[in-house]
């Protein structure tokens, strides 16, 4: 499997994961609960690997320097809401060797700056719904009550955004 992939195949995968849970939900075989559980627990990593693998193709590797905060206006609000089911105020760049968003603030395209808030929205929305995901097969993995399944639980309690709630 490749390191990096793209957001739909993520997302494909996620949803997956989620029938995978579904189905364990479903299971009474101490057995097969279990196996699926390692199933869920290979597939949670592998989601985990090819978003890490997006989120450093798309950020900058030196990222770190000064913060600049951009307030959006009332038409960009409107048009992030209307493209990704997500309200935002404001859009936060840093500064890096590649980019000083500090010095060039003035001269930047506001459809850049609206551009860049989408992306921050849709990254906050795949992390919303990955927690969403994770709390619900958490649940459903502790109404087994299956003890070997401790582990999976725990590791998944650690990180319910599966790596996507991270500040890169």
């Amino acid at each position: 499997m490749a390191l990096m992939a793209d957001l739909e195949e993520i997302e494909r995968k996620q949803a997956e994961a989620a029938r995978l849970a579904a189905e364990l939900a479903e299971e009474t075989d101490p057995q097969r609960v279990l196996a699926m559980a390692n199933r869920i627990q290979e597939r949670a990593a592998q989601l985990d690997q090819m978003a890490r693998g997006l989120m450093a193709a798309l950020a900058p590797a030196d990222a770190g320097g000064e913060e600049v905060r951009v307030l959006l206006t009332p038409e960009q609000r409107e048009r992030i809401a209307e493209q990704t089911g997500v309200g935002v105020e404001m859009v936060t760049l840093r500064d890096s060797q590649s980019r000083m968003w500090s010095k060039e603030m003035p001269r930047v395209d506001p459809r850049e700056i609206e551009r860049l808030a989408a992306k921050q929205a849709a990254d906050s929305k795949l992390a919303a719904e990955t927690r969403k995901q994770v709390e619900a097969t958490i649940q459903k993995l502790e109404a087994l009550n299956v003890p070997e399944l401790k582990e999976t639980i725990e590791n998944l309690r650690r990180d319910p955004t599966l790596g996507r709630g991270k500040k890169q």
